[in-house]
């Protein structure tokens, strides 16, 4: 599910891609004609979660296919759907739940590849307040942004563990869910990264447990998605396949531990706020699960969509053949046609 983070109202800063930055080594020259430029929207400021995506651009995979990419952290990220159904951006990195609503209200908006393929939503809680399981939040306090969905997603899983959600307190901290926890404040937090926000509460001094969703009764979904939009499948079908190749092959070279700090360098080149304390830990913990071979598996879609259904996270009729298309992947598996 998406979270929201409170810099993201604030910052417009656009990251220019530059083929090769940050590697020792040449990068090969790209083949005859000239290169093909796409705008890529991020859904926060490029952190470890990016790092496939920052190898891909600033390590040579995409400059060797004639691929020149622009990184583009948007003001709102929640406009970002919206400007790659106008055309306004090539790509945008968003999430599962976001691009299924985005196209039951009819924007033309299509996820062609998996960045990461497995939840980082997670309710992470407080180690000094006897919690062990979903079930152990009755009677507790647990912040959240405010996304409409935090409730359905924290009665699920704690329904799930045999307890009852009514006795758990739910409370709207806007985007302060570290600190909170870090404070005192709650008991727990929904809708922080398990590979993120956990290194930096342990950076803090705050021993923590926890709550994956996808352990916890949700079923298991993409984080983190490439989203174009239906007119550039149908017109540019094979730029689309060129760019989630170079993505592979980044994701791959990001994900191998040989290149660990490697990657802490490029990523530290592209956003200098990364904290050096924490990004190692991050790094680690997000490597294993970086999508190496971008792929969607429709069928997991429907399945999603049916359960956020199901749990009132998403109304009216949504195509979920649409709103997902596998055909572009690097190495197309059986699983890819809709269901």
């Amino acid at each position: 599910m998406t979270r929201l983070r409170a810099l993201a109202l604030g910052l417009a800063a656009t990251l220019a891609a530059v083929a090769g930055c940050g590697d020792d080594s040449p990068v090969p020259a790209a083949s005859s004609g000239e290169p093909t430029s796409v705008k890529v929207l991020l859904d926060w400021f490029v952190n470890a979660d990016h790092a496939g995506i920052v190898a891909a651009i600033d390590h040579g995979p995409l400059a060797q296919r004639d691929i020149t990419a622009k990184l583009v952290v948007p003001s709102d990220p929640a406009s970002a759907l919206t400007q790659v159904a106008a055309g306004k951006a090539d790509f945008a990195v968003s999430y599962e739940s976001e691009v299924l609503i985005a196209r039951s209200q009819g924007i033309p908006v299509v996820a062609v590849g998996a960045v990461i393929s497995r939840p980082l939503n997670a309710i992470i809680t407080r180690a000094d307040r006897g919690i062990r399981t979903a079930r152990d939040l009755e009677g507790k306090t647990v912040g959240a942004a405010g996304v409409p969905s935090d409730r359905a997603l924290l009665d699920r899983i704690v329904r799930s563990a045999g307890g009852d959600p009514t006795k758990v307190t739910l409370r709207g901290i806007g985007y302060t869910l570290t600190p909170a926890l870090a404070a005192g404040k709650v008991d727990a937090i929904i809708g922080a990264y398990w590979n993120i926000e956990v290194p930096e509460l342990e950076n803090l001094g705050v021993a923590t447990q926890v709550l994956k969703l996808d352990e916890s009764g949700v079923p298991t979904h993409d984080e983190l998605v490439l989203v174009t939009n239906d007119r550039t499948v149908a017109e540019r079908g094979e730029m689309v396949r060129t760019v989630l190749a170079g993505l592979a092959e980044g994701q791959t070279w990001a994900s191998l531990g040989a290149n660990r700090a490697a990657v802490i360098g490029l990523l530290t080149k592209r956003n200098a706020d990364l904290n050096p304390k924490v990004l190692p830990r991050q790094v680690a913990l997000t490597a294993p699960v970086l999508s190496t071979d971008m792929a969607v598996k429709p069928s997991e879609w429907a399945t999603y969509a049916a359960w956020m259904r199901t749990n009132k996270l998403l109304t009216g009729d949504t195509d979920t053949a649409g709103a997902v298309n596998a055909t572009f992947l690097p190495s197309v598996g059986s699983d890819a046609k809709a269901p």
